[in-house]
């Protein structure tokens, strides 16, 4: 494929995932669609707690969607302060982890076919293995379906579109929920317990809206860098 072939597809990708976007925001009859993506960026949330615990020596449990749009990751380990901290900010870090690897992925048609299927069979896994109530198992397996059908049978085009809508969006439910950053505890589907920064507080001392505020500089650098890495393919 040419470069000036590859800088139209990926402009007219980005024009798409927008276009998408702002239909999903300012047409009611639409609003429906936005529950789905609420589940996903809670599922990437979550599946940052539950990987780095696996990552870090732990055993990775259960992955439980609510249809509240919340979630919970259970996992089992012998882990010292750093450990708890390290795996809460994982969690906060996963939208945008994952948003930034989409716009790598994004980058050419190529690489989408391959993102996509990265993605569909990781969630295969997580309705095999780790989905923890039936809410999870269907949207996981229904998503992994999706991916894998698109990563292995739509057209270069679409399979583009659908990597950068995917990582336009997880880019914005990074900030659009920033205000789990600076909370010390929050309800679940499970109840009312200790948020993710409230816990990074515990085990380092600093008060939880300090590494909040830290977490969203992070978040920044990373969405940053993805949406460089593909701007750079547009000129």
């Amino acid at each position: 494929m040419s470069r000036l072939l590859a800088r139209r597809q990926a402009w007219q990708a980005v024009l798409v995932a927008l276009a998408v976007t702002v239909a999903l925001q300012w047409i009611p009859q639409l609003a429906l669609l936005g529950w789905p993506l609420l589940l996903g960026s809670t599922l990437a949330h979550e599946l940052g707690h539950g990987l780095s615990a696996l990552l870090l020596g732990g055993r990775f449990e259960s992955l439980d969607l609510y249809a509240d749009g919340s979630g919970v990751a259970a996992y089992r380990a012998a882990f010292g302060r750093s450990e708890i901290a390290l795996v809460a900010a994982a969690g906060l870090l996963g939208p945008p982890l994952a948003s930034f690897f989409l716009f790598l992925s994004g980058r050419n048609s190529r690489s989408s076919h391959i993102g996509l299927g990265v993605l569909g069979v990781l969630l295969a896994l997580v309705a095999v293995l780790w989905a923890g109530n039936l809410l999870t198992v269907v949207f996981c397996a229904v998503l992994a379906a999706l991916l894998l059908l698109a990563a292995f049978f739509s057209n270069a085009r679409l399979c583009q579109v659908i990597t950068v809508f995917m990582a336009v969006q997880l880019g914005l439910a990074s900030f659009s929920r920033a205000d789990y950053l600076f909370v010390e505890s929050a309800r679940t589907g499970q109840g009312v317990m200790l948020s993710d920064v409230g816990q990074i507080a515990a085990a380092w001392w600093l008060p939880y809206w300090v590494w909040g505020g830290l977490l969203v500089v992070l978040s920044a650098v990373l969405l940053l860098g993805g949406i460089w890495s593909f701007v750079r393919v547009l000129r």
